[in-house]
């Protein structure tokens, strides 16, 4: 036995005789705030930890990254109660955040980077880390091998040559590339329209680009079958790709690797030819085009976040930052490499102006003098929690007011990325490093090649 069962999104199932190797289960609710939705909502947690019940064989989990749509806490809650002897597989990280979450819901982690994972005699998995605390990996299954490279952004030679040279340890050839099409972040304003069109087409030419470079048999769109569902971002949808977009892509260039477009429970048999014909390629089409033209956004968001709460949110934020980096935001701001924020509260029609600095300031409220436009809540989510900026700058719930309102919104919070990536004075050496490349970077143009997730 060797197949694949698609699940939903970035999830599917690879099986030997011996095995089960769950990836990435996400099936139910909502992700990154609750700005992103899956289309097929066929799927719920008890669904499938039903299904995995079913299977007597050892059962193994590998989780790409800590982003929601991969790694989904309700679904690790509701496997708890059912199945506590499935093994994770996780990279190794240097703040450990998502291996000491797991071995506190009781269940057994094997952190690894670049080593292999034998679950049995017939399957394997390797994990390799990459930017911003993604990772790949390269499962082999009687010799079938499945490269998975899901939101890793592979677009130029440097990055293709990095993960050919990782695999070619294992195998000199990949059947099987499951790629990311759609856009994955905010994507300009609502009336910024070729902005999504530009990132739509550059998500299409870098599936292009990873099938001339790895040059698999056969290709697996996911990991972007979802759509952005609040009131904040729905207009983000306009232009996303759907697997039609993929199919005519292939088309038009012409593309030699079998084009596979799967929808949930579809089983591949990885010991046949995976030609077009294993799977109705143009019904799944439709089932997936069908889906996405009849979203809807989700009621609007009644949670009422006052100025005193966000002030306090604010004031911890501030304090947390220092406790893992002392005066080095502050150092940051004096040298402008860091800016202070400014922030139009539309709910409560207040300017605040954050800095590590001086703290929170009040004005009247004035849109056109901000940097970006948001709720309280987005407002109040993106302190308090660790990963809050990164989810704001994934679900886009907001609006750019001044030219470079969101690199300003980046640069703000890159403390806070930094904390949550575990440097800071627990790893000072490290933070020095990158403290100062990315200062090298800012001051001198010129590239810095440090690799925050491996260091």
């Amino acid at each position: 036995m060797a197949n694949l069962t698609f699940i939903n999104h970035a999830s599917y199932l690879v099986e030997s005789e011996k095995s089960l190797l769950i990836v990435d289960p996400w099936v139910e609710g909502g992700a990154f705030d609750n700005g992103w939705s899956l289309l097929d909502k066929s799927i719920n947690n008890q669904t499938l930890v039903k299904y995995l019940g079913e299977i007597d064989k050892p059962k193994y989990i590998w989780l790409s990254h800590e982003h929601s749509d991969h790694f989904s806490v309700p679904f690790i809650n509701a496997l708890k109660e059912s199945q506590p002897e499935v093994k994770f597989i996780f990279q190794k990280t240097l703040d450990g955040r998502v291996a000491q979450f797991i071995r506190k819901m009781g269940f057994t982690v094997n952190e690894c980077n670049d080593k292999p994972q034998i679950l049995d005699s017939e399957l394997s998995i390797v994990t390799f880390p990459y930017l911003g605390g993604d990772s790949y990996s390269l499962t082999m299954i009687n010799n079938f091998s499945l490269l998975n490279i899901n939101d890793c952004v592979v677009i130029d030679e440097i990055a293709a040559e990095r993960v050919i040279k990782s695999y070619k340890k294992y195998t000199n050839n990949i059947d099987l590339l499951l790629t990311q099409f759609g856009y994955a972040g905010w994507v300009g304003n609502p009336s910024q329209v070729q902005k999504r069109k530009n990132s739509a087409q550059e998500k299409l030419k870098r599936i292009s680009f990873q099938v001339k470079r790895f040059e698999p048999k056969a290709v697996i769109p996911f990991a972007s079958f979802v759509y952005f569902s609040d009131q904040e971002n729905f207009h983000t949808n306009d232009y996303q790709n759907t697997p039609n977009d993929v199919a005519t892509l292939f088309e038009r260039e012409k593309i030699t690797s079998n084009l596979l477009v799967l929808k949930p429970w579809d089983i591949l048999d990885l010991k046949k030819p995976l030609n077009q014909e294993v799977v109705d390629r143009d019904h799944n089409i439709k089932h997936w085009v069908n889906l996405f033209h009849n979203i809807k956004p989700h009621s609007k968001n009644k949670n009422i976040v006052s100025l005193k709460e966000i002030k306090e949110s604010y004031d911890l934020f501030r304090q947390k930052i220092f406790k893992h980096f002392l005066i080095g935001p502050q150092f940051l701001e004096r040298l402008k490499f860091i800016i202070p924020i400014e922030f139009y509260v539309h709910d409560l029609d207040v300017n605040l102006i954050l800095s590590y600095r001086e703290g929170l300031k009040v004005k009247d409220g004035c849109k056109a003098n901000a940097d970006i436009s948001l709720s309280a809540a987005t407002l109040s989510f993106t302190l308090k929690n660790e990963y809050g900026a990164n989810t704001t700058l994934v679900n886009g719930k907001f609006r750019q007011i001044s030219h470079k309102g969101a690199k300003i919104f980046l640069r703000h919070f890159l403390p806070q990325e930094y904390m949550k990536m575990g440097y800071g004075l627990k790893n000072p050496v490290t933070t020095f490093k990158i403290v100062v490349g990315k200062l090298f970077h800012h001051f001198s143009k010129k590239s810095w090649d440090i690799n925050p997730t491996t260091d």
